[in-house]
């Protein structure tokens, strides 16, 4: 099975340890495939018992079938940029993203996305945009949905949340300043999902459930460059299913009725 079908069929079974070794193994995936796993769990403070037990709850024997598998992976993606010549892991990234939706998640979030009283996004920098666009789209289908990318208004919104709601928080690190507001939702009982790049990341960690992409950059002009798209292929994957599952409100479907003057 491929190295990335494992990881998103069983990332459920991660706790945050586990999490922190997967990102750590990612950052570092041509290092560990000459480390031994002594050496991957002093990189992490952690024991050998525990990475060991993290290669397992991916569906690995252990360790060195990990290791394995990720060499695999990466042998594959450079026989892929050798034939297509990209400067970038953009196409690759997309490809991975796919990979790692799962459908028991997303069934899970189409039901709560149907049964909440309202879906508030928090989102910041060029993750407004997909914020958005899922928003207006969900509004369009009689869905009451809202979105911010002030911290200020996300914390106003987070003060009003009650059990009945859902918050989204689109972020790709997960380290931006919307996750104080994304705590905030959560103390008033609503149910978090984060959309994050895969990796251990505070969002993720404090989220009730996880969406992840798989996003690298590229540096140019000293500028950061990172690709959203990854981020949109998802939204819109959730937003269609929801609409092949419940379609839209009675409300958005029926056009008002033109008032009768009385005889």
């Amino acid at each position: 099975m491929d190295f990335y079908n494992r990881i998103a069929e069983n990332t459920h079974l991660l706790n945050k340890g586990d999490n922190e070794i997967l990102s750590y193994c990612i950052r570092n995936n041509k290092r560990i495939s000459g480390m031994k796993v002594q050496e991957v769990a002093d990189e992490l403070y952690t024991s050998p018992a525990s990475v060991i037990r993290f290669c397992k709850k991916l569906g690995f024997s252990g360790f060195s079938e990990f290791k394995a598998a990720l060499k695999v992976e990466l042998f594959q993606n450079e026989k892929e940029e050798t034939k297509t010549h990209h400067s970038t892991d953009f196409l690759r990234d997309v490809h991975k993203t796919i990979q790692l939706i799962q459908e028991d998640t997303v069934d899970w979030l189409l039901e709560k996305i149907h049964h909440c009283r309202r879906v508030e996004f928090y989102a910041a920098g060029s993750s407004r945009t997909v914020a958005a666009e899922f928003v207006k789209r969900l509004q369009v289908i009689g869905k009451p949905a809202f979105w911010y990318d002030d911290s200020s208004l996300m914390n106003i919104s987070a003060k009003q949340m009650t059990s009945e709601d859902l918050v989204i928080v689109i972020s790709v690190s997960g380290e931006t300043s919307l996750v104080i507001a994304a705590n905030m939702a959560k103390s008033r009982g609503a149910t978090i999902v984060s959309v994050t790049n895969l990796g251990s990341n505070t969002l993720s960690d404090m989220a009730d459930e996880n969406i992840y992409v798989n996003s690298t950059y590229f540096v140019k002009s000293n500028i950061e460059i990172r690709s959203r798209l990854q981020l949109c292929l998802v939204c819109e994957y959730i937003f269609f299913r929801y609409l092949e599952r419940y379609g839209c409100s009675e409300e958005a479907r029926l056009p008002e009725e033109p008032m009768i003057a009385a005889r």
